[in-house]
Protein backbone atom coordinates (compact mmCIF):
# COMPACT_ATOMS: atom_id res chain seq x y z
CA UNK A 1 0.00 0.00 0.00
CA UNK A 2 2.70 2.21 0.57
CA UNK A 3 4.26 1.92 -2.60
CA UNK A 4 0.45 2.76 -4.25
CA UNK A 5 0.21 5.58 -2.22
CA UNK A 6 3.84 6.64 -3.05
CA UNK A 7 3.56 6.49 -6.70
CA UNK A 8 0.06 8.04 -7.02
CA UNK A 9 1.79 11.26 -4.88
CA UNK A 10 4.60 11.22 -7.61
CA UNK A 11 2.04 11.13 -10.41
CA UNK A 12 0.15 14.29 -8.69
CA UNK A 13 3.43 15.96 -8.55
CA UNK A 14 4.24 15.33 -12.09
CA UNK A 15 0.44 16.51 -13.45
CA UNK A 16 0.97 19.32 -11.27
CA UNK A 17 4.46 20.18 -12.50
CA UNK A 18 3.81 19.74 -15.75
CA UNK A 19 0.32 21.98 -15.68
CA UNK A 20 2.35 24.73 -13.91
CA UNK A 21 4.94 24.73 -16.86
CA UNK A 22 2.14 25.05 -19.56
CA UNK A 23 0.34 27.77 -17.79
CA UNK A 24 4.23 29.30 -17.33
CA UNK A 25 4.39 28.87 -21.33
CA UNK A 26 1.12 30.60 -21.36
CA UNK A 27 1.61 33.27 -19.87
CA UNK A 28 5.61 34.32 -21.13
CA UNK A 29 3.44 33.86 -25.14
CA UNK A 30 4.74 31.06 -26.05
CA UNK A 31 2.22 29.10 -28.24
CA UNK A 32 1.63 25.61 -26.74
CA UNK A 33 -1.17 22.77 -27.86
CA UNK A 34 -2.54 21.38 -25.06
CA UNK A 35 -3.74 18.59 -26.92
CA UNK A 36 0.10 17.03 -27.80
CA UNK A 37 1.65 15.01 -25.91
CA UNK A 38 4.11 15.63 -23.16
CA UNK A 39 6.86 15.56 -25.78
CA UNK A 40 5.99 18.24 -28.37
CA UNK A 41 6.02 21.11 -26.09
CA UNK A 42 8.92 19.80 -24.62
CA UNK A 43 11.08 19.59 -27.55
CA UNK A 44 9.64 22.73 -28.92
CA UNK A 45 10.82 24.45 -25.30
CA UNK A 46 14.18 22.83 -25.20
CA UNK A 47 14.81 24.61 -28.96
CA UNK A 48 13.96 27.97 -27.54
CA UNK A 49 17.06 26.96 -24.51
CA UNK A 50 19.50 26.24 -26.42
CA UNK A 51 22.04 28.79 -25.14
CA UNK A 52 20.75 27.49 -21.68
CA UNK A 53 21.65 24.19 -21.40
CA UNK A 54 20.00 24.05 -17.44
CA UNK A 55 16.48 25.06 -18.62
CA UNK A 56 16.39 22.78 -21.37
CA UNK A 57 17.37 20.26 -19.48
CA UNK A 58 14.91 20.82 -16.72
CA UNK A 59 12.54 20.99 -19.37
CA UNK A 60 13.21 17.46 -20.26
CA UNK A 61 12.95 16.31 -16.95
CA UNK A 62 9.91 18.30 -16.90
CA UNK A 63 8.32 16.24 -19.76
CA UNK A 64 9.54 13.11 -18.99
CA UNK A 65 8.43 13.04 -15.54
CA UNK A 66 4.93 14.00 -16.99
CA UNK A 67 5.41 11.18 -19.81
CA UNK A 68 5.84 8.37 -17.10
CA UNK A 69 2.62 10.01 -14.86
CA UNK A 70 0.51 9.82 -17.74
CA UNK A 71 1.73 6.00 -19.62
CA UNK A 72 4.06 4.44 -17.08
CA UNK A 73 3.46 1.91 -14.97
CA UNK A 74 6.25 3.54 -12.00
CA UNK A 75 6.19 7.62 -12.30
CA UNK A 76 8.88 9.28 -12.40
CA UNK A 77 10.57 9.05 -8.51
CA UNK A 78 13.80 10.93 -8.72
CA UNK A 79 14.82 14.46 -9.02
CA UNK A 80 12.39 17.23 -7.19
CA UNK A 81 10.32 19.10 -10.05
CA UNK A 82 10.08 22.17 -8.25
CA UNK A 83 13.59 23.59 -8.80
CA UNK A 84 13.37 22.74 -12.50
CA UNK A 85 10.34 24.52 -12.85
CA UNK A 86 12.29 27.82 -11.12
CA UNK A 87 14.79 27.32 -13.49
CA UNK A 88 12.17 26.95 -16.51
CA UNK A 89 10.79 30.05 -15.14
CA UNK A 90 13.81 32.35 -14.41
CA UNK A 91 14.82 31.47 -18.12
CA UNK A 92 11.68 32.44 -19.90
CA UNK A 93 11.77 36.06 -17.58
CA UNK A 94 15.74 36.32 -18.18
CA UNK A 95 14.49 36.02 -22.34
CA UNK A 96 11.49 38.32 -22.14
CA UNK A 97 10.64 41.57 -22.76
CA UNK A 98 9.80 44.25 -19.63
CA UNK A 99 6.12 44.33 -20.39
CA UNK A 100 5.69 40.44 -20.83
CA UNK A 101 7.53 40.03 -17.28
CA UNK A 102 5.09 42.35 -15.88
CA UNK A 103 2.09 41.00 -17.64
CA UNK A 104 3.30 37.47 -16.55
CA UNK A 105 2.96 38.87 -12.91
CA UNK A 106 0.59 41.11 -12.58
CA UNK A 107 -2.43 39.53 -14.77
CA UNK A 108 -0.92 36.11 -15.93
CA UNK A 109 -2.77 34.94 -19.49
CA UNK A 110 -3.27 31.43 -18.17
CA UNK A 111 -5.44 33.30 -15.51
CA UNK A 112 -7.51 34.93 -17.46
CA UNK A 113 -8.10 31.79 -19.70
CA UNK A 114 -9.22 30.38 -16.98
CA UNK A 115 -11.62 32.70 -16.20
CA UNK A 116 -12.64 33.27 -19.49
CA UNK A 117 -13.63 29.16 -19.53
CA UNK A 118 -15.48 29.31 -16.71
CA UNK A 119 -17.59 32.12 -17.52
CA UNK A 120 -18.05 30.66 -20.96
CA UNK A 121 -18.67 27.39 -19.19
CA UNK A 122 -21.44 29.27 -16.56
CA UNK A 123 -23.45 30.98 -19.61
CA UNK A 124 -23.36 27.40 -21.45
CA UNK A 125 -24.90 26.17 -18.19
CA UNK A 126 -27.15 28.69 -17.83
CA UNK A 127 -28.73 28.92 -21.40
CA UNK A 128 -28.47 25.24 -21.16
CA UNK A 129 -31.01 24.89 -18.06
CA UNK A 130 -33.22 28.05 -19.26
CA UNK A 131 -34.03 25.89 -22.52
CA UNK A 132 -34.59 22.85 -20.01
CA UNK A 133 -36.90 25.02 -18.32
CA UNK A 134 -38.32 26.07 -21.37
CA UNK A 135 -39.50 23.00 -22.48
CA UNK A 136 -41.16 22.06 -18.97
CA UNK A 137 -42.79 24.91 -19.15
CA UNK A 138 -44.10 24.31 -22.88
CA UNK A 139 -44.91 20.40 -21.91
CA UNK A 140 -47.49 21.41 -19.23
CA UNK A 141 -48.79 24.89 -21.42
CA UNK A 142 -52.42 25.38 -20.85
CA UNK A 143 -52.90 26.19 -24.35
CA UNK A 144 -51.51 22.40 -25.16
CA UNK A 145 -53.68 21.04 -22.61
CA UNK A 146 -57.07 22.84 -24.05
CA UNK A 147 -55.74 22.20 -27.45
CA UNK A 148 -55.71 18.23 -26.96
CA UNK A 149 -58.89 18.74 -25.00
CA UNK A 150 -60.60 19.76 -27.77
CA UNK A 151 -59.19 17.78 -30.80
CA UNK A 152 -60.79 14.63 -29.52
Amino acid sequence: MVVLADADRARADAHAAWDELLDTLVDFRLRIDRTETPRAPSSLTREAFREDTEAASAVQLLGRAEELARYARDPHSGEPLPPALRRVRAALAAGASRRTRLMAAALPPSVLLRWRTAVAETSARLVASYGRLQSVALRWSPRRLLTNRLSR
